[in-house]
């Protein structure tokens, strides 16, 4: 219930990571690695790790994937791609406006 709440309260590109804590006591495990990756599928998560704050297993990992996530969504490579859609919008605004200036435009003499 909690993750449709989380989805429908916030922004609709939001990133959401699984991550199970803990991996260094594998001989008390309580969910398989498996079950994660079921649940990060099934709920359409971003990302599924498991990581260990005792050993500091996968702890950079995550920091490292969610940067690059939004560094993907809102960094560089998205301003370039805006910028190709304004550049093709102002392209096609620019023959739109040379037709319809020609379509004014009297031919002949008459």
């Amino acid at each position: 219930m909690w993750i449709k709440d989380l989805k429908s309260n916030s922004s609709p590109d939001i990133k959401i990571f699984l991550i199970g804590n803990k991996s260094d006591l594998e001989d008390e495990r309580e969910i398989e690695k498996e079950e994660g990756e079921e649940l990060k599928n099934k709920f359409e998560f971003d990302y599924f790790i498991e990581t260990s704050a005792k050993t500091g297993k996968n702890v950079e990992e995550i920091f490292v994937h969610a940067a690059k996530l939004l560094y993907e969504d809102y960094g560089i490579v998205n301003q370039k791609k805006k910028k190709n859609k304004l550049d093709e919008a102002e392209k096609m605004k620019l023959n739109k406006d040379k037709v319809n200036s020609k379509k004014g435009e009297k031919k002949g003499c008459c």
